[in-house]
This record gives structure tokens, C-alpha cells and sequence, in this order.
């Protein structure tokens, strides 16, 4: 009561929030989506867009975002971090440090099922140079159509995602699934997730 006996509201003023980080003191989604834009991804030198892949589920897309701004808890990380660790060495190879482009992109695992997948889609294998060009759809992109590309951009997601799924299985489950195993799921969810959200796109 102290406190509030010397404050009067202005004339007709309206009690509300006024959120302080815009001008205008009002809340908009819109507005929290560009600041958060413009605060992360500056931060993270090889990522300078947000993917949207509407073919997949919204857990891809976060999976992919965090990828790209190496937020996944892999054991490189989570030692940055000052968590108390037996090893940061890869749970699968067990040949290198376990960092987020290693999981996804150069463990032995990894490198055999991109194989697969890529031999799956028709093309020879072709090794991506640059870890950042991973999710992008880019590998086939410039011989094929735009859809073509947004289709191969899906599977990339799905494979980064399966094997981001089979890393955290033998790691809490002791459980790990072969090559083969991972491709025959990587292609039923493709095809279970393109077909339901691209109903203008035939698949047989």
C-alpha cells in the first residue's frame, strides 16, 4: 500500500502488458519469429536461412534447425558443456570424437547408409563436401526439377533424422539397427509422410 499510495493511472489509460522488446510495446509471433532469427542464426557461420520442408512432420524441421546450429546433445557438446563424461568418443565407430557433423555425415555407420539411400534413389554415390549443404536438397539439384529436389531435400531430412534416432537407441537401449533395417524404415516414412501431406503428388 506505501508503495502504491503515490501512483495514479493517466486519465482513461488502459491497464496492460506492454512487451518492451518492440517500440510499439505490443506482442505479435511474427515479430518474436525475426528477432529469434536475428539473434541465432547470425551466430552459427554455416547456417543463413531457415529450411521449411512442408512434406515432412514439424519434428523434422526442428530436428534439421537444430542440426544446423549444432544444438543436437552429442558428447562433443555435451563436454563443452561441463558435463561429467567417460569418453566423447563416437557410441557407433567408437573411431572418432562424437560431434554433430561426424553422426550425421562421416561415421562409418553414416557413410554406409547414405550409400544406400543414394543408390536407392538412382544416382551413384556422391560424397557432399560441406557438412552445412546437408539438408538442402542441393546434392541432385542441379540435374533435376524443382520438386525432384524437394523430394531428394526430404529424404535427406529423414535419413538425418533415422540416424539421429538409431544414435540415441545405442546409446540408451543398447540397441543398434543395421544398414539395411534403417533404409527399409527411411523409406517407408518417406513415403508415408510425402504421400500425406503432397496429395497432388503421385508417388506410385
Amino acid at each position: 500500500m506505501n508503495i502504491l499510495s503515490g501512483f495514479k493511472l493517466p486519465p482513461n489509460s488502459k491497464d496492460d502488458w506492454k512487451w518492451t522488446l518492440m517500440p510499439s510495446g505490443r506482442f505479435h509471433t511474427s515479430d518474436l519469429t525475426s528477432l529469434l532469427n536475428s539473434r541465432l542464426l547470425p551466430s552459427c557461420s554455416s547456417t543463413s536461412e531457415t529450411l521449411i520442408n512442408k512434406m515432412v512432420p514439424h519434428k523434422l524441421g526442428i530436428f534439421v534447425w537444430r542440426a544446423r546450429l549444432q544444438r543436437l546433445p552429442v558428447l562433443m557438446e555435451l563436454d563443452k558443456r561441463g558435463v561429467d563424461l567417460d569418453s566423447v568418443r563416437c557410441p557407433i565407430c567408437n573411431n572418432d570424437v562424437e560431434t554433430i557433423e561426424h553422426t550425421l555425415f562421416r561415421c562409418s555407420f553414416a557413410l554406409d547408409l547414405w550409400s544406400r539411400v543414394i543408390k536407392w534413389w538412382g544416382s551413384s554415390f556422391i560424397m557432399i563436401s560441406r557438412f552445412e549443404d546437408l539438408f538442402k536438397g542441393l546434392l541432385f539439384s542441379s540435374s533435376n526439377s524443382s520438386v525432384s529436389s524437394k523430394l531428394w531435400q526430404t529424404i535427406e531430412w529423414v535419413t538425418g533424422y533415422m540416424l539421429w534416432r538409431n544414435r540415441n537407441q545405442v546409446v540408451f537401449k543398447k540397441k543398434k539397427e543395421s544398414g539395411p533395417m534403417l533404409l527399409n524404415e527411411i523409406q517407408i516414412k518417406s513415403f508415408e509422410w510425402i504421400s500425406r501431406r503432397s496429395r497432388k503428388l503421385s508417388l506410385v
